[in-house]
């Protein structure tokens, strides 16, 4: 079992390698990174949105990169890493989740082989500023594993953890404002739904005492939207991309529902086989949908257990219709891009636990598991088999989405590192002749970096001399000038 999980990791690795070999900050990264560059600058921008995401973990993370790489031209090297080590421990959190939830580590580990052998939501691993999107659903993972805890020990502890990470998760990303929500979706399943008539794969609906502890994740969502929303708010209504509508004004969940409806089978479904970027006609839509909801039904009907596939259920529409619904005014075609594959990170883990939760019931028919909860030498071969057949299906959309550098010279890493070294120096000159960071930003102007698209400033980065003194302009560009 060990091998096959180490083969998967490794795969996932190999499916997103570029941005390893080749890494570079792009677009929004030259927003967000700029402001860490300090401890001041740090907690000055602690509450600052990005966009729509009120983001102080975000920005503590990014002070302590910044740190930890020391040169400028290091920092590359660093944030390239957060998304894959964070989509690495989301792995290992779905397979343990997985395993309590079904008691067998076969399903388990297919669950974490299907999750992670992918390039469905490829974005979220390459970009830094998209991977605060892998963070986010790390911690709404440990508020599920929390609550799941409390689920099998009754102790209280747990659901004081899930809160907790609930609190925490939107933090990083404004996707985690659903954390309280589905764990609380999670633990009303738990007690609310029983199977009642086997064959015929009914429900039945009992009251319990329990349904009132749902209600703590949800707690700690609505103390972090109490906490944020008084220091983000107005920013975050009137963010840029809404043009001269405020966010609320721009959010129309009727749209979302078509968006939806449309990237199931666009993103969800086709990505399962590796096709992306494809924007099918309604007419191809329509009957796809109605084809992929009677396999689904049907697949329901016959599990023992559908805790999972409604968990699974909630991931999917209640990403997709939050984030469409507030993209409602932009071109759907525009969103099909891989430029916006991020937002598939959640649903795909929750097609997976659709799938992987309906297993049980084809045991006995389609196969056989141990009930010590050991994987068997054929069940392993299969698992191997899946990675294989899983790795060789994303590869190419893995080659040619991961990075937004070239395969051929990598330029545009060689072009970028000379704009930071650039920075560097000038930062260097700087605190040697005692000059402020925003003189020296006045003398020389705007500076384009590789890869920023109009975004930002590079001379944003500079931090410039602890203890600046005035001088005039003319002063200040003989001094950079040098000898």
């Amino acid at each position: 079992m060990k091998r096959a999980y180490l083969l998967a990791c490794l795969a996932f690795l190999l499916l997103h390698g570029r941005s390893l070999i080749g890494p570079v900050i792009f677009y929004d990264d030259f927003q967000i990174l700029p402001h860490a560059r300090t401890w001041q600058r740090t907690v000055d921008s602690l509450w600052l949105p990005q966009n729509e995401h009120a983001m102080p973990l975000g920005r503590l993370l990014s002070f302590g990169l910044d740190h930890a790489a020391g040169q400028l031209t290091n920092l590359p090297y660093w944030t390239c890493w957060v998304g894959p080590m964070g989509l690495l421990s989301a792995m290992a959190m779905v397979f343990v989740f997985v395993r309590r939830e079904m008691g067998h580590s076969f399903y388990a580990l297919l669950a974490a082989i299907l999750f992670a052998v992918t390039s469905v939501y490829h974005q979220a691993i390459w970009w830094f500023a998209a991977s605060f999107a892998v963070l986010s659903f790390d911690t709404l993972l440990l508020a599920l594993l929390a609550a799941q805890c409390w689920r099998t020990t009754g102790n209280h502890v747990y659901l004081v953890l899930s809160a907790a990470a609930c609190l925490l998760a939107p933090a990083w990303f404004a996707l985690g404002i659903l954390a309280g929500p589905l764990c609380f979706v999670y633990l009303l399943f738990v007690g609310w739904v029983e199977r009642s008539v086997p064959h015929r794969g009914e429900l039945r609906i009992r009251p319990t005492l329990r349904t009132l502890h749902c209600l703590w994740p949800l707690l700690g969502t609505a103390l972090f939207l109490t906490i944020s929303l008084p220091r983000t708010s107005d920013a975050i209504l009137h963010t840029g991309h809404y043009g001269e509508q405020t966010a609320t004004q721009a959010f129309d969940p009727l749209v979302g529902v078509v968006y939806t409806a449309r990237s199931l089978a666009d993103n969800l479904l086709l990505g399962v086989v590796g096709v992306c970027g494809v924007a099918l006609p309604i007419w191809v839509v329509a009957p796809a949908l109605l084809a992929a909801a009677s396999i689904g039904l049907a697949w329901c009907r016959q599990a023992k257990d559908r805790r999972l596939m409604l968990l699974g259920l909630g991931f999917i529409g209640s990403t997709y219709l939050l984030c469409y619904s507030a993209r409602a005014r932009w071109d759907y075609e525009q969103m099909v891009e891989p430029a916006f594959s991020r937002y598939h990170l959640l649903p795909h883990l929750g097609l997976v636990l659709f799938f992987v939760g309906g297993l049980r019931g084809r045991e006995g028919r389609w196969f056989n598991l141990r009930d010590d909860g050991q994987i068997e030498s054929r069940q392993l071969r299969f698992l191997l088999g899946v990675i294989g057949i899983s790795f060789l299906v994303q590869l190419p959309r893995g080659l040619l989405c991961s990075s937004p550098t070239s395969w051929t010279q990598f330029a545009e890493v060689r072009e970028q590192q000379a704009a930071l070294l650039r920075i560097e120096e000038v930062d260097s000159v700087s605190r040697q002749h005692h000059l402020a960071a925003d003189s020296v930003r006045q003398v020389l102007g705007k500076f384009e970096m590789p890869l920023a698209h109009g975004v930002g400033d590079g001379w944003d980065f500079l931090i410039g001399s602890d203890d600046p003194q005035p001088m005039p302009a003319e002063q200040v560009q003989r001094l950079l000038d040098g000898p």
